[in-house]
């Protein structure tokens, strides 16, 4: 795996490293197959008076919402990584303004869970990380959420056991 330098302590190794389920993909496929099909319906009947003009128009138009509402969705998914290391949680968001936020798993009070009828059919959901701070940490459309969970209950249960130790 390619560690990026400063990006990792060096006794702190990746346990998960995952984007968000394939399932929020699904979504933007449809659209995609939906506009494409009613782009061709609408153009197979395109007067002839306005043919050179109209086919343009309507292929603008179709561009422009495809960009919105299927490629924008795509790239969201694409740019967003969820990774649990030995040491904490960290979540990159963003494609051209990267953000990203890391919660030490010393600072984690409690890991809960969310699922729906279609992440309980999936097998993914969202992971709510309490931590001392205002808001809990929200990973959303977490694939293989039983091992997520169970993986950061251990690694919280030795970074706590590890933190009383020092004491």
């Amino acid at each position: 795996m390619r560690r990026r330098r400063g990006e990792f302590a060096d006794d702190e190794y990746v346990v998960v490293r995952c984007r968000p389920h394939w399932r929020a993909l699904a979504w933007p496929v449809l659209v995609l197959f939906v506009f494409a099909a009613g782009l061709g319906v609408l153009l197979a009947a395109l007067p002839a008076t306005v043919k050179p003009v109209g086919t343009w128009v309507l292929v603008a138009v179709f561009a422009f919402l495809a960009v919105a509402l299927v490629l924008l969705p795509v790239l969201r998914w694409a740019s967003t990584t969820y990774t649990i290391t030995s040491r904490r949680i960290m979540v990159r968001t963003g494609l051209l303004r990267r953000a990203g936020v890391d919660v030490a798993l010393n600072r984690v009070s409690e890991v809960s869970y969310r699922r729906s009828l279609a992440d309980r059919l999936f097998g993914s959901g969202t992971v709510l990380v309490a931590t001392h701070g205002p808001t809990p940490l929200q990973l959303r459309s977490v694939p293989d959420l039983a091992g997520v969970r169970r993986v950061l209950g251990e690694l919280v249960y030795v970074a706590d056991a590890e933190q009383y130790r020092d004491m």
